[in-house]
């Protein structure tokens, strides 16, 4: 049976430490097999009360998305993408300190990693990479 560890921590309101995760471990609900977590996973994100979609995204690393309603009437979305966007805007929150400004050295140093491109400005990238 494959079991599913994360390091657990709390705060001392009881309430979980954004990025700290949840514990739960693979389960029999039937003649199907699930996983359990612990209650405070679904006290703090009630979203995930509902139906869920997963996807594998790594060997041993699994995404987990709410289905709400919106989210099922939307246009299909890519997981990864959003899983990262989220991960830098909480990254952002947590670490303000580490963002810079575009500054000349960095611009320098983005024209030396291009140097000898060739770039068609005109050129259609199709739906797929627009974000």
């Amino acid at each position: 049976m494959a079991t599913l560890k994360v390091s657990k921590t709390r705060s001392s309101a009881g309430v979980k430490n954004a990025g700290q995760g949840y514990l739960g471990k693979q389960t029999r609900t039937g003649n199907s097999l699930g996983f359990r977590f612990e209650s405070a996973l679904f006290r703090s994100h009630p979203e995930f009360n509902g139906a869920v979609r997963a996807h594998v995204i790594a060997p041993g690393q699994m995404l987990v998305s709410a289905m709400t309603p919106s989210s099922e009437e939307r246009e299909e979305t890519d997981p990864v993408l959003e899983a990262f966007l989220a991960f830098l805007a909480k990254d952002m929150e947590d670490h303000p300190d580490s963002i810079r400004p575009l500054d000349e050295n960095m611009f320098k140093r983005a024209e030396e990693l291009t140097k000898g491109m060739i770039v068609n400005m005109d050129e259609d990238l199709g739906d797929e990479v627009l974000i």
